[in-house]
C-alpha cells in the first residue's frame, strides 16, 4: 500500500497545512511521489508554499496542479483513470451539515481508493491506531470491508510502530423479537465471538478490541476519544443517492463526533487492498 503516488488536496482552510505534513510525512516514509492539488491559487509568499519550496530545495519532488473546489470530486476521478494513485489526503472540513452532501462525503461515496481526512498534525508514531468494524454482518460485502480495515489498520500500525486496537459496537436488545435477540448478555457474547472470530481468521492479535451496545456512530468516536486514538480506520459502503440521503454512511455521520485523523475504505476496494499488503 502507498506504493505509487499520494495526492494531497489543498485548499484555503487553516488546516490545510496539516493535510500537507500527513502527506509528505506518508511519501518520505513510504518512498512514493507526492502531488499537490491547490484548490486555490495562494500567492508566493503563502506559508504552504514556502513550505513546499523548501521541501523541494531539500530534494522532494512535488508535483503541483491547480484546481477549483467544486470539480475535485471529478479530477480525482478523471486522474485515477490516468494514474492508480494509493491514496486521497485532505483536511476534514469543520462541519458537515446542509441539504446536499458535502465534499467530505462525496469523497468518500466515490473516490477510487483510501481517502484519509485530517484533523489533527501530531504524529502517528507511537499512538493508538483503532479499526471500527462490524463482524455481525453475514454479508460478504460486509466481511470483505471488515478485512480491508483490520489489513489497512495492522499495516498503519505496523510502520508507525504504534497500537493496534480494534472496536465493535452492537444493536440493544430488541423487544418482541426472537428470544436470543432480546438479552443484553447474548447479544454481548455474540458480538465477543464474531470478533474474535474475524481476528482469528486474519491472525490479528491487537492489544485491545472494545465492544460496545449501540450506535457505531456513539461508540467508535466515545473510544477513540477515551483511548486519545491518533488514527481511526473505517469502512464505508458508499451509498449514495436516494440510499445515500436516507440511510446515510456510518463513517460520514461520525466525522464530526471524531478528534483525530480518519482513514476511509470504501467498500470494492479490499480486493486491491489485499493485494498490495
Amino acid at each position: 500500500m502507498f506504493n505509487n503516488k499520494i495526492l494531497v488536496a489543498l485548499d484555503a482552510s487553516d488546516a490545510a497545512e496539516k493535510a500537507f505534513k500527513r502527506g509528505v510525512l506518508i511519501a518520505d516514509r513510504m518512498g512514493c511521489k507526492l502531488e499537490i492539488l491547490w484548490l486555490f491559487v495562494p500567492l508566493s509568499d503563502h506559508p504552504l508554499k514556502r513550505l513546499v519550496a523548501a521541501l523541494e530545495a531539500d530534494g522532494l519532488t512535488i508535483k503541483e496542479h491547480y484546481q477549483e473546489e467544486k470539480t475535485l470530486l471529478q479530477d480525482v476521478l478523471t486522474r485515477w483513470q490516468d494514474d492508480h494513485f494509493s491514496l486521497l489526503v485532505k483536511s476534514c472540513e469543520a462541519t458537515h451539515k446542509g441539504l446536499m452532501a458535502p465534499l467530505d462525503w462525496q469523497l468518500l461515496r466515490q473516490t477510487p481508493c483510501p481517502v484519509l481526512l485530517v484533523k489533527r498534525d501530531s504524529l502517528w508514531e507511537g499512538g493508538k491506531i483503532i479499526a471500527a468494524v462490524d463482524p455481525l454482518s453475514r454479508k460478504k460485502s460486509c466481511l470483505q470491508l471488515n478485512q480491508g480495515v483490520l489489513m489497512m489498520a495492522e499495516f498503519v500500525s505496523r510502520e508507525a510502530k504504534a497500537e493496534l486496537q480494534v472496536v465493535v459496537s452492537y444493536a440493544p436488545p430488541m423487544l418482541g423479537a426472537e428470544p436470543v435477540n432480546q438479552s443484553a448478555s447474548l447479544s454481548e457474547e455474540r458480538a465477543a465471538s464474531a470478533a474474535k472470530s474475524l481476528l482469528s481468521s486474519m491472525q490479528l492479535k491487537p492489544s485491545a478490541y472494545h465492544l460496545g451496545e449501540g450506535p457505531p456512530e456513539y461508540w467508535i468516536p466515545k473510544v477513540a476519544e477515551d483511548q486519545h486514538a491518533a488514527l481511526v480506520v473505517i469502512g464505508t459502503h458508499g451509498r449514495d443517492g436516494i440510499k445515500g440521503a436516507l440511510l446515510g454512511n456510518t463513517a460520514e455521520r461520525i466525522l464530526d463526533r471524531l478528534s483525530c485523523d480518519v482513514l476511509v475504505l470504501r467498500a470494492g476496494l479490499c480486493v486491491d487492498i489485499d493485494k498490495s499488503l
